[in-house]
């Protein structure tokens, strides 16, 4: 009790609830964390806060995933990632801490909506892309991370699309935002993101996000494998529609 007296006030209910159901889909399916977390987070603590808190919690978290996941990441394709993401991050970050965040939200949002579309009509591509389609995924997600902590719904939908089984995108997931934290947090630290706010609301949300991360690795030992990209094609669908602008006063 006096632990969590030092905290002071919790926040909103239902950025706890979101911490937790956030953990439940990154637990499940390797991704889509932030794309549960932000919406809610930033329409109640504004994006900066709610960037910095993400990072911090499911940095920490994530960390208990990697023995599980490790082995099926897609090392070939994570390399040519991970070097457009180093690219496009500072230019995210600089993004956030520089323009208004709103309209490049309704672009993303819908880019997204768009290409999962696609991807729900025409289906797998059975060959991997190649270095620059890798490359140019990589630097996307960079930008969107930077700006708006949803750069996981570009990665997830890169290796949705190709022949990654669901143990390949579950653990490239996870492999991939383990150094992505790292330089993430770096940037955000410099760009002054992380206040004393910031690290006490992480210490009220890390609990619930942590008990949905079990929870959600257990769904995906016990479910049936025929349900992971259907669960997943609709986080993806639902982060991208629960971030656009126009719901903010919904989730007030």
């Amino acid at each position: 009790m006096e632990a969590l007296a030092s905290l002071g006030s919790p926040p909103p209910l239902l950025v706890l609830v979101a911490a937790f159901f956030a953990g439940t889909v990154r637990g499940y399916t390797g991704f889509g964390s932030a794309m549960i977390f932000m919406p809610v987070a930033g329409a109640y603590l504004g994006p900066k806060a709610a960037i910095g808190i993400m990072s911090i919690i499911d940095a920490v978290m994530q960390l208990g995933m990697i023995r599980s996941t490790w082995r099926h990441a897609r090392w070939g394709e994570i390399g040519p990632l991970f070097i457009g993401y180093v690219v496009g991050l500072p230019i995210g970050v600089w993004l956030l801490m520089s323009i208004d965040p709103t309209p490049v939200r309704w672009v993303t949002s819908l880019s997204i909506v768009l290409v999962l579309t696609l991807l729900l009509t025409v289906g797998r591509i059975e060959a991997s892309p190649g270095l620059p389609t890798t490359l140019a995924t990589g630097t996307a997600s960079g930008i969107i991370s930077g700006l708006a902590s949803l750069g996981g719904m570009v990665l997830s939908l890169f290796w949705l699309a190709g022949p990654s089984h669901n143990e390949g995108v579950r653990g490239s997931s996870v492999a991939f935002f383990v150094p992505a934290s790292v330089l993430s947090m770096s940037l955000l630290a410099l760009a002054g993101i992380y206040t004393s706010e910031v690290f006490r609301i992480a210490a009220w949300t890390i609990v619930p996000y942590g008990v949905g991360i079990g929870l959600g690795s257990i769904l995906f030992e016990k479910a049936s494998p025929r349900m992971f990209r259907p669960v997943a094609f609709g986080v993806i669908a639902m982060a991208a529609l629960t971030s656009l602008p126009a719901l903010d006063k919904l989730l007030r």
